[in-house]
């Protein structure tokens, strides 16, 4: 731990550290903000070393909360300081796109996907873009992106490659059914559970 980091954490645990009068959360605060500087670390031992040093008089069960409830806080301050200060908004971060090689690794990356997202993925990859919700489509040239926009996860591929990627997913997810007809019956199965 650095030397104005350690000053300011016994500053703070010296006095009344379980105060929640401002003077004492400000010197709290103040602590952690110059554990952010250094991107030290604040482990519980140290903590609770200090924290005996300072008030012998407390018993074990209200230094164990005591340090498990700061140590939440530290951390949770710390992660605060950490993204206010990485320069990545959270629209920046949600706007990153991880672009797959391939549809199979495309639906390794989408995860679980339900049988509407199923159908209308073989929607865009035909490139029929009119009412689709969970997909976007753009041509460029000879090729295709697909871009599955809950997640901001794509993949191109040529547009010579639309019957085979179809194929795959009938084949895969659909029980060898053509799109339509594997819709379907999902959507008559879904309908006779709700009867």
């Amino acid at each position: 731990m650095n030397k104005e980091t350690l000053i300011k954490m016994n500053n703070w645990l010296s006095l009344y550290p379980d105060s929640t009068h401002p003077l004492d959360e400000q010197r709290f605060f103040d602590f952690v903000r110059e554990a952010c500087l250094h991107k030290d670390e604040i482990s519980e031992t140290e903590l609770k070393r200090a924290l005996i040093e300072f008030h012998p008089e407390w018993n074990d069960t209200k230094v164990g909360r005591f340090i498990d409830e700061k140590i939440m806080m530290i951390e949770s301050l710390m992660g605060f300081y950490e993204f206010c200060v990485s320069n990545v908004s959270i629209d920046e971060e949600q706007n990153e796109i991880l672009k797959t090689d391939s549809l199979q690794n495309f639906m390794e990356a989408v995860g679980d996907l339900n049988y509407h997202e199923i159908y209308e993925l073989v929607q865009a990859i035909e490139g029929n873009a009119d009412a689709l919700t969970f997909f976007e489509v753009s041509d460029k040239g000879d090729t295709r992106t697909i871009n599955y926009v809950v997640f901001n996860i794509s993949f191109k591929f040529p547009l010579s490659d639309v019957e085979k990627l179809v194929a795959w997913l009938e084949d895969n997810y659909m029980d060898g059914l053509d799109a339509d007809s594997w819709y379907g019956f999902q959507y008559a199965m879904e309908r006779s559970k709700d009867e």
